[in-house]
């Protein structure tokens, strides 16, 4: 079997990453670690990040409805790193903070979707174009 849609590798790693950085701390300061799942709200933003790729996987005979929701889940996961930085300061003494790796793995996150959007867009316009050729 060959994927023939590079979205879907995109939005497959994407969700993938939104997975790791549920479990995987935010920041810490001396011996605390804030995490994802230590806040519940916060961890339900990224799990339905995470959901939303997956089912933007399943729209490819859609391809207005998959950019839709794309687009949605770029807003989403920018939404859930300004939330996890206002998570982070308000419950952080006037200390110096460290930030770990799961931030990285949020920005790959929205760089896989991004670039999944781009996928996205080009075979939108290859399918114009050839229904333009008949």
């Amino acid at each position: 079997m060959v994927i023939q849609r590079l979205q879907t590798v995109y939005l497959f790693l994407a969700s993938i990453l939104m997975g790791f950085f549920c479990y995987l701390p935010l920041a810490s300061y001396g011996d605390v670690d804030f995490c994802p799942y230590q806040q519940p709200v916060y961890l339900t933003l990224n799990v339905l990040i995470s959901v939303l790729s997956l089912v933007a996987i399943f729209l490819y005979k859609n391809l207005s409805r998959q950019q839709t929701v794309v687009k949605v889940n770029a807003f989403l996961i920018v939404a859930s790193a300004i939330v996890g930085a206002i998570i982070v300061y308000m419950n952080v003494p006037v200390v110096e903070i460290i930030w770990t790796a799961g931030p990285l793995l949020l920005i790959c996150s929205f760089l896989m979707t991004i670039a999944a959007l781009r996928r996205i867009k080009h075979d939108d316009k290859l399918l114009k174009a050839a229904d333009r050729i008949r």
